[in-house]
């Protein structure tokens, strides 16, 4: 069966030196790895340069059951993303969103409503008005929704620690290694009261967002079965040190 869809190019393999295999999540089919051979003649066949992470494309699937890997026909991009491949801060936080989703989200299950949201952080990713700084952060909170572990913004004054297991604040500091101090916490929950529209007005340091993403990764680790290594991580924090 053909489907023509809108879809999110996840990463590429080379196969060989016309051939990918590519992740693709899609509204319809969800996350689908497709077969795809690539042209660099001017008159037909899809373009390598269409195949970076973020990048929205229209493609036609066809799908069959026994494949594992499945062909895909055709490819146009949607939208230019020109700040995202020419800013290396907007394509190293591509980079790791890409890897992060690729690596967690379950092969062929559809979800609408994360799709959507996705596209919405990939817009503001290229909207060069936006500083880009924070929208990995906000994706990462946001994103333990969809999988299943939300953060529960509880902060108060009688509950001033971030527990990490527990995905809320809790009274009392447990461990370095699964608690937040009261200073990270405080900060911690000022970025979970923030959604797409008011990321823009969150003000943090260098050394809080590389703490922060170190201590989510591990919320992730602590939530989520058989977590991988998100090897992306060094060259955000090394791109973001400058």
């Amino acid at each position: 069966m053909d489907h023509k869809t809108e879809a999110i190019v996840l990463n590429k393999i080379k196969y060989s030196d016309s051939t990918y295999i590519v992740n693709i999540f899609t509204r319809e089919l969800g996350k689908v790895p497709v077969f795809i051979r690539t042209s660099k003649s001017k008159k037909g066949g899809i373009k390598p340069g269409l195949l970076f992470p973020l990048n929205i494309i229209e493609t036609e699937v066809s799908q069959k059951d026994r494949r594992n890997v499945q062909n895909l026909k055709h490819c146009d991009t949607v939208f230019s993303a020109f700040n995202i491949c020419s800013d290396v801060y907007r394509s190293s936080i591509a980079q790791f969103l890409a890897e992060l989703v690729s690596k967690t989200l379950r092969e062929n299950e559809t979800d609408g409503d994360f799709y959507d949201y996705f596209k919405k952080i990939i817009f503001k990713l290229e909207n060069s008005d936006i500083p880009p700084h924070n929208l990995h952060l906000l994706f990462m909170k946001d994103y333990a929704r969809f999988l299943g572990f939300q953060i529960t913004n509880n902060f108060a004054e009688e509950s001033p620690f971030f527990s990490l297991r527990e995905g809320m604040f809790l009274p009392v500091f447990t461990t370095d290694e699964e608690s937040l101090d009261r200073e990270l916490s405080n900060l911690f929950s000022d970025l979970l009261s923030l959604d797409l529209e008011s990321i823009i007005s969150f003000s943090a340091s260098y050394k809080f967002r590389k703490e922060i993403l170190k201590r989510l990764i591990f919320y992730y680790r602590l939530h989520l079965a058989d977590f991988p290594e998100i090897k992306s991580v060094s060259v955000l924090n090394s791109v973001f040190s400058d």
